[in-house]
């Protein structure tokens, strides 16, 4: 027999309040007070009530609203299907361990030379893949099309919901491409020359290329300069016109085109490099092959104000056939730091760039800016990547180090959404055995948090624009906590847009969540937000039916079964539903 809860809320000019539920020891729904609040709004919300038949059937809360005069919204229904779409690898791991076992953090991971093939991108997306970057600091603009392309058809032939990230160069101070070599070595107390010449015949041995035409005049005998956030320094020992020759002091490998930055008595020269663009004119043409492309993110570069955001939205929904790309902010100076609530505000989502970032303030910062970022980004209901050397020294070896792993664990503790692979995946010798490490420590750590730190209390602003996003943010703040309170099995949302989908996220329940959705898109963009599972379904706004239909189809695939319990939530009708699988 099916657990039942009725619920009504009357919002006339004396509104009245009543829950009952059955069936059960404890109380099943403590309602906040901001929901009376809300029921007692001149405007209209009306609650209908669904009672349990005793044969399995639903229980509801469900809410609609009436305009001032009393007419309803029209809604048009998908068309219906009788298929669902979802991730083969999810499907696996859900018939073989059950619920508890998904994995909650999701994985981004950086394509290069290691990883571009088809067989290697199916093997990622095995692996536990969720996102696929693509750098266009590397690469040709047809490379990375040929990597969309095949990411596409694996999506569509395999069964997978890859979302595809693009990542822009950005302005800021780098190396030049080391003349088509992939690396070159730095070895302590050899002098380099970095200049800002265009070298017309082959190359001097040891001499780099920089993007800064000011860099010669800004930098002083006596200088550090970082390579990629501190992996090789150099001190600056003369400056001879453009060429500017350095000694190395730590030695390391130089990539292509690594950012570089340099200081003066501890503090970070920031000079004519403090003026220059967020986006520069190669990364408006990369933008244009983004939109043309159809990518699910572009994160931008070195934002230092939500005003960059803010016109490359408005150049994307411009440009866009669907709008539909969400801009995510990557956090790594110091301005993005001293503008952070405003950028993360913004945009869609944010990405800790530790290294970058870790080149610009002191290194002992770096935890606890990661740390607010992390919880800035939550509050806000925003999805955040952790990133930048995670498993840096799996580029060359196929264990990592006891750091790199509790690095891994702080940063899921922390539960941001998705942890990022970038030269591990991109260049590294163990590109899979990386992502392995990825999944495994993020499955052992959020097991653990489940089992010593349960229904873990954050202080969750509020964060609706209008009555009805509020009404949204409410029933999914409670549908969570009735999750955790009744050790649900799983939650479900039916969600258009993704919007309510998201707040579950934000919640961090102990279940995980199933995200249906009418559009591809959408479905792949979820991917990248924690401890949802997103599905592509068909489905109408009669929440019976949508159930019935899930879990036949969820059933005949081995994924659920009869007695499992369930919290549904759905945006067109802005409902909960509680009950057994039948």
């Amino acid at each position: 027999m099916a657990q039942s809860l009725n619920f009504f809320v009357s919002t006339s000019r004396s509104p009245d309040f009543a829950i009952s539920t059955h069936s059960y020891s404890k109380p099943m729904f403590q309602t906040p007070n901001r929901l009376l609040k809300l029921a007692k709004s001149p405007r209209k919300p009306v609650v209908l009530v669904s009672a349990d038949n005793g044969q399995g059937g639903l229980s509801a809360v469900a809410a609609e609203y009436v305009s001032d005069n009393g007419t309803k919204p029209i809604v048009t229904a998908p068309p219906d299907s009788s298929s669902i779409e979802v991730d083969a690898v999810t499907e696996a791991e859900l018939k073989e361990n059950g619920f508890r076992s998904t994995r909650r953090t999701k994985l981004v991971c950086t394509i290069g030379p290691a990883t571009c093939g088809f067989e290697q991108l199916e093997a990622l997306a095995v692996g536990g893949m969720n996102v696929a970057r693509i750098n266009m600091c590397h690469g040709t603009r047809e490379w990375h099309k040929t990597v969309i392309e095949r990411v596409r058809r694996l999506n569509e032939e395999k069964g997978y919901a890859v979302a595809i990230m693009m990542d822009t160069e950005g302005s800021e101070i780098h190396m030049g491409d080391l003349g088509g070599a992939s690396s070159a070595k730095a070895e302590d107390g050899e002098v380099w020359t970095f200049s800002v010449r265009a070298y017309d015949s082959l190359r001097p041995e040891r001499a780099i290329t920089v993007n800064y035409d000011g860099f010669a005049e800004d930098v002083k005998v006596g200088d550090e300069l970082l390579v990629d956030g501190g992996m090789v320094r150099f001190e600056v020992i003369e400056k001879i016109g453009p060429d500017v020759k350095c000694l190395c002091t730590d030695p390391g490998l130089l990539l292509p085109r690594a950012n570089l930055t340099f200081w003066r008595d501890g503090s970070l020269v920031r000079e004519r490099n403090a003026m220059l663009p967020t986006i520069s004119s190669k990364d408006w043409l990369d933008i244009d092959f983004g939109i043309a492309e159809g990518v699910d993110f572009i994160a931008v570069s070195f934002v230092k104000s939500a005003e960059v955001i803010n016109h490359l939205k408005s150049y994307i929904k411009a440009r866009s056939r669907d709008g539909d790309i969400a801009v995510l902010a990557k956090i790594e100076s110091i301005d993005s730091l001293k503008n952070l609530e405003e950028i993360i505000q913004a945009s869609d989502g944010a990405m800790v760039a530790r290294g970058d970032l870790g080149a610009q303030i002191p290194l002992e910062q770096v935890p606890l800016a990661q740390q607010k970022i992390v919880q800035v980004c939550r509050q806000l209901n925003k999805p955040v990547i952790v990133a930048s050397q995670l498993l840096e020294s799996m580029i060359e070896y196929p264990t990592p180090t006891r750091a790199e792993v509790a690095d891994v664990s702080e940063a899921v503790r922390q539960r941001a959404d998705a942890l990022m692979l970038s030269g591990e995946s991109a260049m590294g010798q163990f590109p899979d055995k990386a992502l392995t490490v990825l999944r495994s420590v993020s499955l052992r750590i959020e097991r653990w948090w489940r089992e010593e730190k349960q229904h873990e209390a954050m202080d969750l602003p509020d964060i609706a624009s209008s009555f009805s996003d509020s009404i949204s943010e409410e029933i999914c703040n409670s549908a969570a906590k009735m999750a955790n309170n009744l050790e649900v099995d799983a939650l479900f949302v039916y969600t258009k847009d993704g919007h309510m989908a998201s707040l579950l996220s934000r919640c961090r329940p102990d279940c995980p969540i199933f995200a249906f959705t009418t559009d591809a898109s959408v479905r792949r963009r979820l991917n990248l937000q924690w401890g949802l599972i997103p599905f592509r379904l068909g489905f109408s706004d009669d929440m019976e039916s949508n159930l019935n239909k899930t879990f036949s189809l969820l059933k005949a695939r081995g994924m659920i079964k009869s007695g499992d319990l369930v919290i549904a939530v759905s945006d067109m009708l802005q409902s909960i539903q509680v009950m057994n699988v039948p």
